[in-house]
């Protein structure tokens, strides 16, 4: 505070109550091939079933990608994710007739809102509407915009009509109406009765459905309507009927302007948006409704009651999981206003088949495709948005199926460089799978010793893979158990504390095992493999499959070569380096260092209390901060710890005595 120079009075506040924080330590983060869900930005995901609804099912191709975030969530409760899909990699479309298109490519939200040049030049390219993310499960996208009734009349039944048990055939009349009718439609004839539409087939001509609609049955061709339903009596031969898409049905409402429309003098901008599973990829049931917007707005300055934009796009962007709105009015992209009167019909602007003459077109996007990531894909548009310490906060990391090359370079360029993450490895597949255990053993030797050379406390490497149970195919997988140790280690630290080891009968079992690929059961091959860093994984009978070992892949015989230790220090120097930001550009002196040492020392007895450390020691004082390190503008603080360690050998002792002897004598 400064000098007073008149009389006053002032308040200073003092604040002492700085503390070592709790920090979290056990997210997971992967990166992987995904068939849908953003890409490129890392998405937190707290369980299999949230995994499932944002990036899909697995299949054969990625299973290895979903199985390993979702068997570490078997155990923690987050894991933070980033889609990877390779450069060929497209969103499908659906372009205005006669517009060239384009390859469009939004790997997420803040592509589409930037908005990227792909987005405009795709919009100014005639594409109307896109699919959300990249991948050719957007390709089983239908879009229906109904922007009328949905009724429209066809001409009379004719003399030429048969009645049959389950329908109606007859010719069509005129040569220039071409009839589109959907499954499900409603059919009414003039008394009054009506029936739903189950098939639509050609005498003359064939016919082949389209997301179960017939389109183009023009005149001259003697068609046969499948109905379900009360069927027209003769007398009404000479009358129309009428055709109500089943769309319409969807959609509550028939007004063509949106109310904020109206009370400013515009009309007709109303439209309705539905979302179909065009061919049954996303629910299994072709033609299921999967999203629906009612009453959204074609003018870009519509306004719902609470004040919120009623303008489709922006509804549609902020909303949908499925799909993007590109055109400006869906008639070009000079957006409109709320005023104008004379919008253009949506389907006189579009490829689509139009439904009916009753306002409903129907638009299915098509042009998606998919493409596998190579390692350097993976490593720039996934991995590597983990490597920075201060924005995202992760800390374990599963590698699935990842390369010896990769995996090397997220150990190094991550890892290492974080110093807060640890990464779990396992060995290839062709290491183990289909081997006797001999050679899966010489390959697990030859794999670590010269493909896997890495040398890293921040690193953990187990001997294999299992075979598991996929429920989404209904088949047994071969999938690499370090999903499984990433997640006993969050679960250690939940259920005990993150210093204490995640393996054993306690804590290492392994769930979700139909068998393992190579189970080192003998003690010769386990001693094998835990000379070279390897944590065996054993199935015990009666006993389950267990982690049977915590070593780093630290080669050093050191505190470091165990997981609990590394995990301590993990949890120390990030909690303590938190704490420690607070005292940059505070005076050097020794009240400063005082603080220094009262903010750690209660923590540190704190982790002693809880079993991390036997001992420690704090030192902040002149003899670490001489003069000469003052005037370099540094302060330093040497923290000496005794870690506690973790029991890797049991020797029992068994002694036999004499009758009379008396145990005091032979024994401590």
């Amino acid at each position: 505070m400064g000098f007073r120079v008149s009389p006053g009075v002032s308040i200073k506040e003092i604040d002492l109550t700085t503390i070592v924080p709790n920090i979290a330590t056990t997210p997971g983060g992967y990166a992987g091939y995904y068939y849908w869900g953003p890409c490129e930005e890392i998405v937190t995901v707290s369980s299999e079933t949230e995994l499932v609804s944002i990036f899909g099912k697995p299949d054969t191709t990625n299973y290895v990608d979903f199985f390993t975030p979702a068997n570490f969530l078997q155990y923690g409760n987050n894991i933070q994710v980033v889609r990877v899909v390779g450069a060929a990699a497209s969103n499908s479309t659906v372009t205005i007739a006669g517009a060239c298109g384009a390859v469009l490519d939004i790997n997420n939200e803040t592509e589409f809102a930037a908005p990227s040049t792909a987005v405009t030049t795709a919009a100014g390219a005639g594409v109307v509407f896109a699919g959300k993310y990249p991948g050719v499960l957007g390709n089983s996208l239908q879009v229906v915009v109904v922007a009328g009734s949905g009724v429209t009349t066809f001409p009379a039944l004719g003399a030429g009509v048969s009645f049959g048990v389950n329908g109606i055939s007859f010719a069509t009349a005129s040569s220039s109406q071409a009839y589109h009718l959907t499954k499900g439609d409603t059919i009414q004839f003039a008394d009054g009765t009506s029936a739903l539409l189950n098939s639509v087939s050609a005498q003359l001509v064939g016919l082949t459905a389209v997301n179960n609609e017939w389109s183009g049955i023009t005149a001259a061709t003697y068609i046969t309507l499948g109905l379900q339903g009360v069927l027209p009596k003769a007398q009404v031969l000479g009358a129309t009927f009428t055709v109500k898409s089943v769309y319409a049905n969807y959609v509550n409402t028939i007004a063509t302007t949106t109310n904020y429309a109206g009370s400013v003098g515009g009309s007709g901008d109303a439209i309705s948006v539905l979302v179909l599973d065009k061919d049954g990829k996303w629910t299994g049931v072709a033609g299921t409704l999967l999203e629906k917007y009612e009453s959204v707005s074609r003018a870009s300055d519509a306004r719902n009651s609470d004040g919120s934009s009623n303008y489709y796009k922006q509804v549609i962007a902020d909303k949908s999981n499925y799909i993007y709105a590109l055109s400006a009015d869906l008639a070009g992209n000079t957006a409109g206003l709320s005023t104008k009167t004379d919008w253009t019909a949506p389907a006189a602007i579009s490829n689509a088949r139009v439904v009916n003459a009753g306002g409903v077109i129907s638009l299915g996007l098509t042009g998606s495709a998919d493409a596998t990531p190579t390692d350097s894909e993976r490593w720039s548009s996934g991995w590597n948005y983990f490597a920075d310490a201060t924005t995202v906060d992760v800390s374990l990391l599963p590698l699935g199926d990842a390369s010896a090359t990769l995996a090397k370079l997220i150990v190094g360029t991550v890892c290492e460089k974080r110093l807060d993450a640890m990464a779990f490895l396992s060995p290839q597949s062709a290491n183990v799978v289909n081997k006797l255990p001999y050679e899966a053993l010489n390959a697990l030797k030859t794999y670590r010793d010269s493909t896997l050379n890495i040398n890293s406390s921040y690193a953990v490497l187990d001997s294999g893979w299992k075979y598991q149970l996929d429920t989404y195919n209904n088949v047994v997988r071969t999938m690499p158990l370090n999903g499984d140790i990433a997640g006993l280690v969050a679960r250690t630290e939940y259920t005990n504390e993150a210093w204490f080891s995640p393996a054993g009968f306690n804590r290492g079992q392994i769930k979700n095992v139909v068998k393992l690929a190579y189970n080192p059961s003998s003690e010769a091959h386990r001693d094998e493999l835990y000379t070279r860093q390897i944590n065996p994984v054993v199935s015990f009978p009666g006993d389950g499959t267990i982690l049977f070992g915590d070593k780093t892949m630290q080669s050093k015989p050191s505190a470091f070569d165990r997981i609990n230790v590394r995990r301590l220090f993990i949890i120390l120097e990030k909690a303590i380096a938190t704490a420690s930001k607070f005292f940059l550009f505070e005076q050097n002196d020794g009240f400063t260092r005082a603080q220094f040492k009262n903010l750690v020392v209660p923590f540190l007895k704190t982790v002693q209390q809880r079993r991390g450390i036997t001992d420690f020691k704090v030192v902040c004082d002149d003899t670490n901060n001489p003069g000469a390190v003052i005037d370099r503008n540094e302060f330093v603080a040497d923290i000496f710890v005794k870690p506690t360690r973790s029991i890797n050998f049991i020797q029992l002792n068994f002694i036999a005595t004499k009758t009379g002897v008396n145990f005091s004598e032979v024994g401590g």
